[in-house]
């Protein structure tokens, strides 16, 4: 894949994550139909990050390449729970309830953004306030996720959290985009 679908990756990303944002506003607000589509679209939300994940892990200077790959597995192994926990929500497989058990795996794509945006950083790769908005968004997704768990979706912390994080992220991905398509990274360029 040439870097172009990638930077189409996280536009679509940054797309999913707002219409999710929007919708989960709309559905804590109004109720039905908007949980179903903040449902669809938290799917691809995460799916679309995934070759994000792979992408960036590649373009680390050979330096950083393990610390690069572990970021990326942890994330992508968040990434897959995430997409698994709501497309079986999606698909009626498990109720919300059944579905509330793979809403820490968020976690594991907070730590990914934290650890890939430091590892950016610190090779050069990124510039610095592109690596504090994906880390602002990385804990973003810790904050949410730490907030569900200490009090479900009624916690202040976990509206904190999601708030930071359809801000964030967005911004986050929609650069990434566009660094992606100007040519700023290189595969293995360490």
């Amino acid at each position: 894949m040439t870097l172009h679908i990638y930077g189409w990756f996280a536009y679509l990303s940054a797309a999913a994550t707002i219409l999710t944002f929007i919708t989960g506003i709309l559905f804590f607000s109004i109720g039905k139909p908007f949980g179903k589509i903040n449902d669809i679209s938290s799917v691809f939300q995460v799916l679309f990050m995934i070759p994000l994940a792979i992408i960036l892990a590649r373009t680390l200077p050979a330096r950083y390449l393990t610390l690069g790959l572990i970021a990326a597995i942890i994330g992508v192994s968040g990434m897959i729970l995430s997409t698994i926990g709501q497309s079986l929500l999606v698909f009626g497989r498990i109720d919300f309830q059944g579905s509330l058990k793979f809403f820490p795996a968020g976690g594991a794509i907070g730590i990914w953004l934290i650890f890939v945006c430091l590892l950016g950083t610190g090779s050069g790769l990124l510039p610095p306030f592109f690596t504090w908005i994906g880390i602002l968004a990385g804990i973003g997704y810790l904050v949410t996720v730490i907030g569900f768990l200490w009090g479900g979706q009624q916690n202040m912390l976990f509206y904190i959290g999601a708030l930071i994080l359809g801000i964030s992220y967005p911004i986050w991905a929609f650069w990434l985009g566009r660094l992606l398509f100007s040519g700023a990274f290189a595969i293995g360029a360490g």
